[in-house]
């Protein structure tokens, strides 16, 4: 029995050297941390990921609000009580603020997004990029006017038309601030233009891109005494509040004239149809556009059919010639070539048609809020509806123009998004649709 208790009692544990359970500790911790920064990169990561598309449309709203502003200047509209650099500015920094992100810079542009110097010069390198340390800042003045045509290809600026905005969100981090990493930055970069509309979007787009089928002169006009058109020379005032009487006078050229998106296929007959539910295409600026019937072509039900969009901004062509090439009996469904000045592709010996079947030239667009009995302006002008085309409405349209027939309404502030560029077309500011475009 003492042999075997000898034994027991021999039995010794390892002795355990001094530091080892320390060391262990810090091994756990050091392996925790880098797991811990792991999982950060992992989810901290991914959330910064995942907001890189909120900042990007906050980039892109930034930018398009400063760019709305250049395109009322566009317009011809009044300079604002701030300035011209004062509301671009407080328009971007507002939507920033409305998005969540931060302006790191907001730089002007011309129409193709180069940025440009105090002098209105391409702030560029020697190898083309973009110098931001010598392009002008939006907030501290707007670059000198040039008279330049711009030329994206070839990097020739022309007069300020857009805004390029550089915007961060800081993202707050949850595991990677065991790194001393608190928040990650992302950011984007977003230029946006103003210029005229190359063309207007097809009805099958949206809701809202369904052209009204009558043309309308880019200018005032009014009827004489034998009720042909006399054109002013007066632009219409797109100050939204002036409510116009578009006189239906003969068919006379120049007239107001109804499209037919189909040229030769159903003709006054499709007017209705067309009010009712839109059909057009995408309508390039300028094109020539077939007009199957001009001034008040007494179509049944056409005058119910505009009344039930009353107080709707609808979006009307605006005609600026007229073509009739089949004034030597050959009819043609083919409209004119898209050309330049004298006769812009009509044939020679055609410009200025008569009466309907005929080509007008559309180079631009506008809207135009139909009058309504409720509305403020159509009340004082005595104007409820929107159209009067039975032809015995002379109380009504005849403004001394001995109008008896006409469609009422206000030219709105024509702003609308699509492809633009410096300007196509005849026409001068507001006669032109003016748009604003998202570029890079």
């Amino acid at each position: 029995m003492s042999f075997h208790r000898l034994v027991a009692s021999d039995r010794r544990t390892p002795a355990r050297r001094p530091g080892e359970a320390g060391q262990a500790l810090v091994i756990m911790v050091v392996a925790l941390v880098v797991l811990m920064g792991i999982s950060g990169l992992v989810i901290d990561g991914g959330n910064a990921m995942a907001n890189e598309r909120g900042v990007q449309n906050g980039a892109d709203a930034a930018a398009e609000a400063g760019a709305l502003v250049l395109a009322q200047r566009l317009a011809g509209a009044s300079t604002p009580a701030g300035g011209w650099d004062g509301t671009v500015n407080a328009a971007i920094t507002s939507s920033a603020a409305a998005n969540s992100v931060t302006i790191e810079a907001a730089y002007y542009t011309d129409i193709c997004g180069i940025p440009l110097k105090t002098d209105g010069t391409a702030s560029l390198t020697g190898g083309g990029s973009y110098d931001f340390s010598t392009a002008k800042r939006v907030g501290t003045g707007m670059p000198n006017p040039t008279s330049t045509t711009p030329d994206c290809p070839s990097l020739t600026v022309g007069p300020v038309a857009g805004v390029l905005v550089k915007t961060r969100r800081d993202v707050g981090t949850y595991f990677a601030r065991v790194l001393g990493i608190n928040t990650l930055p992302v950011g984007a970069i977003t230029t946006a233009a103003a210029g005229f509309l190359q063309e207007s979007c097809a009805a099958s787009d949206s809701e809202w891109c369904g052209l009204l089928p009558v043309a309308m002169p880019v200018n005032q006009v009014s009827c004489d005494g034998n009720n042909n058109i006399v054109d002013t020379g007066n632009q219409w005032s797109s100050d939204a509040r002036t409510v116009y009487r578009v006189p239906l006078c003969s068919n006379s050229p120049g007239n107001v004239g109804w499209l037919d998106w189909s040229p030769r296929s159903g003709g006054t007959s499709e007017l209705v149809d067309e009010l009712t539910t839109a059909t057009n295409g995408a309508v390039p600026l300028p094109s020539w556009q077939y007009i199957t019937a001009t001034g008040n072509p007494n179509a049944s039900g056409l005058e119910s059919a505009i009344r039930a969009r009353d107080g709707e901004i609808v979006l009307i062509p605006e005609f600026d010639l007229t073509c009739n090439p089949d004034h030597n009996g050959t009819p043609t469904n083919t409209a004119p070539a898209i050309n330049t000045g004298p006769n812009f592709g009509c044939p020679a010996g055609d410009l200025g048609g008569n009466g309907s079947n005929q080509w007008y030239r559309i180079p631009s667009f506008a809207h135009f809020r139909l009058c309504i009995a409720t509305d403020v302006d159509c009340q004082a002008a005595g104007t409820p509806f929107g159209a009067y085309l039975n032809g015995n409405n002379k109380a009504v349209c005849d403004t001394g123009n001995g109008a008896t027939s006409c469609i009422v309404g206000k030219f709105e502030s024509i702003i609308r998004t699509g492809r633009i560029g410096a300007g196509v077309g005849g026409g001068t500011g507001n006669s032109k649709a003016i748009g604003v475009q998202l570029i890079k």
